[in-house]
């Protein structure tokens, strides 16, 4: 079976010496598509944050051919590749407030452990719901197709 790549754009034709200035470019169209995006969310008062709303709008630009995906390839691989970078606050704040974690740790994490499995139970419930009205729609269509066809 043949190999399919990853990225649906061309193969980038920019010589390597200027990938960096490329890629530096590309992120800060992504960052400044981030921040318009934050603005209009803030102004519109979306009850979601400016990075849904950024991307739903540059999944709608790849769609309709606006945008090309070589166009931002660069500098979307690069922040992927960084991604971890963006979880140092976090880290920063498990630092910060470690006298909460000491004191109410074990409750938060069976809070937020409680909460997953609620969530993937009425998940799992309700796909299993959809799945049993499917077939029972499924099997009534079927029969009356083979009532239709006997002969009378």
């Amino acid at each position: 079976m043949k190999a399919v790549p990853c990225s649906t754009a061309a193969p980038l034709s920019i010589p390597v010496w200027r990938q960096p200035a490329q890629t530096a470019w590309q992120v800060g169209i992504l960052i400044a598509a981030w921040w318009l995006a934050d603005a209009a969310a803030a102004a519109l008062h979306l009850p979601f944050s400016g990075g849904v709303v950024g991307l739903f709008v540059l999944v709608a630009l790849l769609l309709a051919g606006w945008v090309r995906p070589a166009a931002i390839e660069l500098g979307a691989n690069w922040l992927l590749a960084n991604m971890l970078l963006f979880f140092i606050p976090l880290v920063v704040s498990v630092v910060q407030f470690t006298q909460l974690l000491k004191s109410q740790g074990l409750m938060l994490f069976v809070n937020i452990g409680l909460g997953f499995a609620c969530v993937m139970l009425a998940t799992a419930l309700t796909v299993e719901w959809v799945c049993r009205h499917e077939r029972k729609l499924r099997l009534n269509k079927l029969l009356r197709q083979r009532a239709a066809r006997a002969p009378a």
